[in-house]
């Protein structure tokens, strides 16, 4: 799409609709160009490993379609009066948080049974630990709206 947006009419609930996918575009995009721009390791996991697979010419290559499609949400974004919106870093912080409580929680022994048979050994040390490690991750969850930013200095 090049040159100017014919008049486009959306009604408010479509608005947030398009403000809510083009936003989260962004991100893709954003993340996408971070992982390509990078080809240093910056991870430091013990069970995953930054594999440098994505070659030199691929990255040469989307460079310029990804600044292409940014220019083309742009104009959309501009066509159909979207606003921006704040992205609460906080709620992100805790959405995840409270995902990844739920994954863990989900791999319990009662969980396994799907799995195939679940040795005692499970219930009895790797459950507690899990929910140990859950339990933390609701814990960081539930006391982050009890932080206030700090008060820059004057």
């Amino acid at each position: 799409m090049s040159g100017p947006v014919p008049p486009i009419i959306l009604n408010a609930h479509q608005r947030r609709h398009f403000e809510v996918l083009f936003g989260r575009l962004e991100e893709s995009l954003t993340r996408i160009e971070r992982l390509l721009a990078t080809t240093d390791s910056q991870r430091s996991n013990t069970l995953s490993i930054d594999a440098q697979d994505i070659p030199d010419s691929y990255r040469s290559y989307a460079a310029p379609i990804l600044a292409a499609l940014r220019k083309r949400i742009a104009t959309l974004t501009s066509a159909l009066a979207l606003a921006p919106h704040p992205v609460s870093r906080a709620r992100a912080v805790a959405a995840t948080l409270t995902a990844e409580s739920i994954r863990i929680e989900d791999s319990m022994s009662s969980q396994l049974r799907g799995y195939g048979v679940v040795d005692p050994s499970v219930v009895n040390h790797l459950d507690p630990a899990l929910m140990d490690i859950a339990g933390t991750l609701r814990t960081l969850a539930s006391t982050l709206s009890h932080h206030s930013p700090p008060v820059p200095k004057r």
